[in-house]
C-alpha cells in the first residue's frame, strides 16, 4: 500500500543521513585532532611510507637509511597490504598528502554503520538495523580511530562485509556465495591478520544452520569452497612474500614483534604497565641482539624468545591475562604510555569529560541486556555470531595485550547488542503502556492482555 511504499522510499534517505553524520563526525575529529598539516608518526608513519613507495613505483617497501643520499627502499611484509595499497591509489592521484589519507580512513569509517546495518538486518530485522547504524555512527571509539592512518576503520569495514556475506551464505548455501564469503574473509585478513582465525569460528557456527538445508557432504563442500575463496585472495600475497622475502609469510612479519611488545618483563612485572604494551624491550633488541638481521629473522627470533619467556612464567599467566582483559574492556579512554593522540594546540586537549566513560555508562547495560536476549531467543544459535566475534577478539587480546585499539573491531558488534537491548526494552515499555504483559516463550517476547 501507499504507506509501505513511502516507508521504503524513506529508507535510502535514512542511510544517507547516517553516512553524512558519521562522515561529519569523523572528518571533524580528524581536522581538530590532527589537522590538515599533520605529519605521520609511529604506526601511521609506517603505513604512509609503504603507501608512498607503492605510489611512486618503489613497490611494497619501507625505507632504510643510507650512509649518504636519500633513504633506500627495501621489500617488506611488516604490515598487512590492504590499507597501504588503498592509500597508494590516493597518493598516486592526489600526491603525497598525509591528511588526505586520514580523510580516506574517515570515509571508510563512515561506511561502517551502513555495513553494520546490513549485518544487523540479516539477524534482527530492520528496526534493530537502523538503531545499530545510528549508534555506530556516533560511537566515540569508532569516530576516534577513523581519524588516523591505521587499520582499525578499514578492518571494521572488511570484517563486517565478511560477516554479512557469511550470514547470507549460511541462510542460502550456494557455491558462489561460499566463494564470495571466502574472498571477503581473505580481504579482511589482508587488512589485519587477526582475521585469519575468524573463518574457523564461522565454520563451526555455520555447520548447524547449514545442516537445515543441505546434507553432511554438501556442508563439507561448502566449507571447502569457503576455504578456497580465502586461499585465492591471500595466496597471491603469500606467494609474493615467498618470492621477494624467500620465506613463508602468510600475511605479515610483524607478529613476533607484537608478541614481544605485549609480553616482556615490564608488561608482566610493573603494576602500571601490566597487561599493556611496551616497546622498550623490542627497541633494545633491535638496537642490540637483532641488529643486522632481516625482518624475517627478527620476527622468528622475537616470537621464539617471547614464547620462551612466557613458558618460563606460566604460573603468572592467569594474573597477566586478567590484567590484559581489564585493559581491553576498560570503560575509560586510553591513558598512560600511549603518547598523545592530538596535535599540539588541539582544542581536544582541554576536554575534561571522558566521552568513552559517559558512553560506556549508558550503553554497556543495554549491550548486556541485548546479549541476554539474543542468547535466549528461538534463533539463539543463529544470533550468537556477534557474541562469537566478541569472544574471538577478546581471546586474541589475552595472548597479545589489552588496549582500546585491540577492541575496536568488536565495537560494531557491541553497538549491535546495544540496539538489540534498546529495541527489546522499547517493545516492553510500549506493551506495558497498552496494558499488555510481556511473556517470554523460549526467549521470544510475546504480549498478552493483562
Amino acid at each position: 500500500d501507499r504507506s509501505r511504499r513511502g516507508s521504503r522510499a524513506a529508507f535510502p534517505g535514512v542511510w544517507l543521513a547516517v553516512f553524512i553524520v558519521a562522515l561529519a563526525l569523523r572528518g571533524g575529529y580528524a581536522w581538530i585532532a590532527t589537522g590538515p598539516r599533520a605529519t605521520p608518526s609511529s604506526d601511521p608513519a609506517t603505513y604512509d611510507t609503504v603507501a608512498w613507495n607503492l605510489a611512486r613505483g618503489a613497490g611494497f617497501s619501507l625505507d632504510s637509511p643510507a650512509a649518504t643520499g636519500a633513504p633506500r627502499p627495501y621489500p617488506t611484509a611488516f604490515v598487512p597490504p590492504l590499507v597501504p595499497w588503498m592509500t597508494s591509489l590516493l597518493y598516486r592521484a592526489a600526491g603525497h598528502r598525509y591528511f588526505a589519507a586520514v580523510l580516506l580512513q574517515c570515509v571508510v569509517g563512515a561506511l561502517v554503520p551502513l555495513l553494520l546495518a546490513a549485518f544487523a538486518g540479516a539477524f534482527f530485522g530492520g528496526t534493530v538495523a537502523r538503531w545499530a547504524a545510528w549508534i555506530a555512527a556516533v560511537h566515540p571509539l569508532l569516530v576516534f580511530f577513523s581519524g588516523y592512518l591505521l587499520t582499525e576503520a578499514t578492518f571494521c569495514a572488511t570484517l563486517l562485509l565478511a560477516l554479512y556475506m557469511s550470514a547470507d551464505w549460511t541462510r542460502t548455501p550456494r557455491a558462489g556465495r561460499a566463494l564470495g564469503a571466502g574472498i571477503a574473509w581473505g580481504v579482511a585478513a589482508l587488512t589485519r591478520p587477526t582475521a585469519l582465525t575468524m573463518p574457523l569460528v564461522v565454520a563451526l557456527w555455520a555447520w548447524r544452520p547449514l545442516g537445515l538445508t543441505v546434507g553432511a557432504s554438501e556442508r563439507a563442500k561448502q566449507l571447502a569452497i569457503l576455504a578456497l575463496g580465502i586461499a585465492l585472495t591471500v595466496g597471491p600475497w603469500t606467494i609474493r612474500n615467498a618470492i621477494v622475502l624467500h620465506a613463508f609469510v602468510p600475511v605479515t612479519t610483524g607478529g613476533g614483534g607484537a608478541l614481544m611488545v605485549a609480553n616482556n618483563p615490564r608488561t608482566w612485572d610493573v603494576p602500571e604497565s601490566r597487561g599493556g604494551a611496551d616497546s622498550e624491550s623490542y627497541r633494545a633488541a633491535l638496537a642490540g641482539a637483532y641488529r643486522g638481521l632481516n625482518e624475517i629473522q627478527i620476527d622468528a627470533r622475537a616470537r621464539a624468545e617471547t614464547w620462551a619467556f612466557m613458558r618460563a612464567r606460566n604460573a603468572e599467566w592467569a594474573a597477566v591475562v586478567a590484567a590484559k582483559l581489564a585493559r581491553f574492556w576498560r570503560l575509560t579512554a586510553e591513558g598512560g604510555g600511549t603518547g598523545s593522540w592530538q596535535r599540539a594546540g588541539s582544542p581536544l586537549a582541554a576536554l575534561r569529560a571522558d566521552p568513552l566513560l559517559l558512553w560506556s555508562l549508558v550503553t554497556l547495560p543495554l549491550a548486556l541486556w541485548g546479549a541476554l536476549r539474543a542468547l535466549r531467543g528461538p534463533r539463539r544459535w543463529f544470533q550468537s555470531l556477534p557474541l562469537l566475534v566478541v569472544l574471538h577478539f577478546t581471546l586474541i587480546a589475552a595472548v597479545f595485550f589489552g588496549s582500546l585499539r585491540m577492541r575496536v573491531p568488536i565495537e560494531p558488534m557491541v553497538a549491535l547488542l546495544v540496539a538489540v537491548g534498546a529495541d527489546d526494552l522499547r517493545r516492553r515499555l510500549r506493551a506495558r503502556a497498552h496494558g499488555l504483559t510481556v511473556m517470554d516463550g523460549r526467549g521470544s517476547a510475546a504480549a498478552t492482555e493483562r
